[in-house]
C-alpha cells in the first residue's frame, strides 16, 4: 500500500451540483489520468466519480466528457442502477489501475483492499447485468 497525501473521498463543503443534489454528500474518485505516478498528479480529462449519500449508499457516477464520448451511448453524464453498473464493469480494469495508487483509502472505506474490493465488485456487477437480460456469457 502505497502513502499519499492526494485524497479520493471527498465531503461537500456546499451543495452538489449533480443530479442528486439534495442527497449527495461525497463522492469517491473512481477513475482519472494519472499524470505523473511519482508525485501521483492528476488530470481530470477523463474521470469517473462515485457519488453517495451521507450515510453511504451508492447515489450514482459522474462521467466526464471523454469517457461519455468513448461510450457513445448518449446516456448522458450521470448514470444509476444497471446504466452505473456496465459503465463501471466496462472500466473495472482502469478503476484497479487506478485505485491501486490509493488502497488505503479503499481499505478504509470498502474494509478490503482494492483487489479484493474489485474482484468481488465485478462478480456481482456481472451477475446483476446477467439477471437484467443486459449481458450473457458468451
Amino acid at each position: 500500500m502505497k502513502t499519499q497525501q492526494l485524497q479520493i473521498i471527498r465531503k461537500y463543503k456546499r451543495q452538489s451540483k449533480s443530479k442528486w443534489q439534495e442527497q449527495d454528500d461525497s463522492t469517491i474518485l473512481l477513475l482519472a489520468t494519472v499524470d505523473n505516478v511519482k508525485s501521483l498528479s492528476l488530470k481530470y480529462d477523463r474521470y469517473i466519480y462515485l457519488h453517495r449519500d451521507e450515510v453511504g449508499k451508492w447515489l450514482g457516477i459522474s462521467l466526464s466528457n471523454q469517457i461519455q464520448d468513448e461510450l457513445g451511448d448518449d446516456i448522458g453524464k450521470y448514470r444509476e442502477g444497471l446504466d452505473m453498473l456496465e459503465v463501471l464493469l466496462k472500466f473495472h480494469c482502469e478503476i484497479f489501475n487506478f485505485l491501486e495508487h490509493f488502497s488505503d483509502e479503499i481499505e478504509s472505506i470498502m474494509g478490503i483492499d482494492v483487489f479484493g474490493w474489485l474482484e468481488a465488485a465485478e462478480l456481482r456487477w456481472h451477475s446483476k447485468l446477467k439477471d437484467a437480460g443486459r449481458i450473457s456469457d458468451s
